[in-house]
């Protein structure tokens, strides 16, 4: 038997259904696990106007269980009396037994009285209204609204509901709406209800396929038939369609049947640049660009209507008529941009504030500027210098411009356009990857100029947001500072500059010469580090091994990674895991100790032990200071090995002799300064 729900609702937000779906999914598995009823599979499905969720092969009844239920102290079982005591007879009422039942065990703390208890199942069809209802209830929406009396709380109201449990109607209320079997058509084909016979899902999807409007309510159908009609119309005129992900993905949630619309626009729409016309066409339209195998846009469009109809040309006619009046709002905003120059937006951005109490957006773009110039400095490229200060000062000119202010995404990229116009090739470029990347994983700047952009930019704005404690904690984020953070972790890493950390952020914290760094600088390194842990880690190191990498903000970050990989290979050996342990125990030991002294007197050496020991150290610290690759570096950490434990074995360190004591610790002092206190601390593995 199988058991079915679907919620019918008014037209959600296509970002709604996705995640909607995913939580009907995992909210019906944990309730059938909560009521103990077995099942075959569970699978939430369906559209922006009704969400799904199939059970199939569900039990017709919960699982019988045997529970033990701890009561009071033995003692209070019976009275001196002999017969039960208020507590026991209460505990044994209380869980539906009488008190001959009750019986004694023990435990950690003691004798208690339990009752073991055998609770049987019960029938499913009676616990599926309750499933059912805490399904629907428990689904959380980024948005809701409230339109009844019952105040509910949801993406959006609901209008019908169906429960099915084999052919039969499941009886439930959410909202004021009554479980049926009744679902409904596309919104512009009526309310003439659709009856749904049986909960089967091979029999649904069809049957609502198989309607005079088809409708697909499985998303990978409906994005299989997106794809091949989108293709099919930009194939038709020679060209390729610009298949955006994420327009794919929220196309496919906001139709129940897409069906690609294509025509044509006029050509002097592709005088505006290339990413301006996209984004009208993504963000606005919800339309794909046709383009040729360069890349290069082409004068037709691909809208998608939901539903099949037989009068296309209209609606290609419709569609037009509002592209054409999209594209001409962003004509007339390009234009009026181009009458400006990139230094009337830069003055105006004096007028605009950046964050309260960092100052405007003029006095940020000096700090990146003062910030990209210094970077360049340090990296030693004098020959983009002049590039570098030119991008880096007009890198946020654009936040004041018409375009910028209708399309935000695309601050940056305008800019760049712009500085073209004004003769400014490579520094427009690097004004365009400027905010870059974008997320997570998204692409780095291509040019060396637009990564130190970047770099200034985002670490202008973590220290200033650090500094006067604007710090993301939990969820909250307001300013994508931990985006930002990855992006420079990302840009420094992968792009091998060779500056570290702690010196870009002693220069960001200088260029606020009126506020104090000293609470936010440990903050601000450790808010990196954790993003320099998490990126090591999708790189396939170890999640743990930068812990020991002592002073990472001291070094290039891609120099810390060569250290890492070298480490995470040597403590793969035998004698270097051995020192690992060893150090853990000689930093252990010194916690707890009265060093009065740290310097060696050999002439207090007892016993052969103590004088390898010592011999091992004076080689090491010779090796040490005469080599600067890693791999041998760590390497001498694996000759501890043998006369650390020799040491351990046959010296007390604590000996009763106060000067001999002493000695064996200012040893060890030295031996920890060596695995622990140069590159890396071994003692963190």
């Amino acid at each position: 038997m199988n058991a079915f729900l679907e919620i019918g609702t008014e037209h959600l937000p296509s970002r709604f259904v996705k995640p909607a779906l995913e939580q009907m999914e995992s909210l019906a598995k944990n309730l059938l696990a909560e009521y103990r009823i077995e099942y075959k599979n569970v699978s939430a499905f369906g559209t922006y106007r009704r969400l799904c969720v199939m059970i199939e092969d569900i039990a017709d009844k919960s699982a019988d269980v045997q529970k033990e239920v701890k009561g009071p102290p033995a003692k209070l079982l019976k009275g001196v009396d002999g017969n039960f005591t208020p507590q026991s007879m209460g505990f044994a009422q209380k869980n539906g037994i009488k008190p001959e039942k009750l019986v004694v065990k023990e435990t950690d703390k003691g004798p208690f009285i339990f009752a073991d208890l055998k609770i049987k199942g019960e029938k499913t069809v009676k616990l599926l209204p309750e499933i059912f209802v805490k399904i629907i209830t428990g689904i959380e929406f980024a948005k809701n609204m409230i339109w009844e009396e019952s105040g509910l709380k949801w993406g959006r109201p609901i209008r019908s509901l169906i429960g099915l449990y084999g052919t039969k109607v499941v009886p439930f209320e959410v909202a004021g709406v009554k479980s049926n079997r009744n679902t409904y058509p596309l919104t512009a084909f009526g309310r003439k209800p659709i009856k749904v016979e049986k909960a089967d899902k091979a029999y649904y999807v069809d049957l609502l396929k198989n309607q005079p409007q088809p409708i697909l309510v499985l998303p990978e159908e409906r994005r299989e038939e997106l794809l091949r009609s989108v293709m099919a119309e930009a194939k038709a005129r020679n060209y390729h369609a610009d298949l955006d992900p994420d327009l794919i993905e929220e196309t496919v949630y906001f139709t129940e049947h897409p069906v690609a619309v294509a025509g044509n626009f006029d050509l002097k729409f592709l005088t505006l640049p290339k990413k301006l016309i996209t984004t009208v066409f993504k963000t606005q339209l919800k339309m794909f660009p046709v383009v040729d195998k360069r890349g290069d846009i082409q004068p037709y469009f691909i809208a998608v209507r939901d539903g099949v109809s037989t009068n296309q040309p209209e609606v290609c006619e419709g569609f037009k008529k509002v592209m054409s009046a999209r594209l001409s709002d962003a004509v007339f905003f390009y234009e009026n941009d181009k009458k400006e120059s990139l230094d009337h937006f830069k003055n105006k951005l004096a007028e605009r504030n950046f964050v309260d109490g960092l100052g405007t957006l003029l006095n940020k773009s000096d700090r990146t500027r003062d910030l990209a110039m210094w970077l360049c400095d340090k990296l030693g490229q004098t020959d983009i210098k002049d590039s570098v200060t030119y991008a880096a000062g007009y890198v946020y000119a654009d936040l004041a411009s018409s375009v910028v202010y209708e399309f935000p995404e695309l601050q940056g990229y305008m800019g760049g356009r712009y500085a073209e116009l004004e003769g400014h090739e490579e520094e427009g470029q690097a004004m365009a990857e400027a905010y870059f990347p974008l997320s997570a994983t998204s692409e780095l700047p291509d040019t060396l100029a637009g990564a130190l952009v970047s770099v200034a930019g985002k670490t202008d704005t973590l220290a200033g947001n650090f500094l006067i404690g604007q710090i993301p904690t939990g969820s909250e984020d307001p300013y994508a500072l931990r985006r930002q953070a990855f992006g420079v972790v990302r840009i420094l890493l992968e792009k091998q500059l060779n500056v570290c950390v702690n010196d870009l952020l002693t220069k960001a914290f200088a260029l606020y010469p009126n506020m104090d760094s000293k609470k936010a600088m440990p903050l601000l390194k450790d808010f990196l580090f954790q993003r320099l842990a998490l990126l090591l880690q999708q790189r396939g190191h170890q999640a743990n091994t930068l812990n020991a990498v002592n002073n990472w903000d001291k070094l290039p970050l891609c120099e810390v990674e060569k250290l890492v990989t070298v480490l995470e290979k040597e403590h793969g050996g035998a004698d270097f895991s051995a020192a690992a342990e060893a150090a853990k125990r000689v930093c252990n030991i010194l916690k707890k100790a009265d060093i009065a002294n740290e310097k060696i007197k050999e002439n207090l050496f007892e016993l052969p032990a103590e004088k390898e020991l010592f011999a091992a150290l004076t080689e090491a610290e010779k090796q040490l200071s005469t080599t600067t690759d890693y791999k041998k570096t760590l390497a001498v950490f694996g000759t501890f090995a043998a006369p650390l434990a020799k040491f351990f074995t046959d010296v007390m360190v604590n000996a009763d002799d106060k000067d001999v004591r002493q000695n064996r610790l200012a040893l060890l002092v030295r031996v920890r300064q060596v695995l622990t206190q140069g590159l890396v601390d071994i003692s963190k593995l």
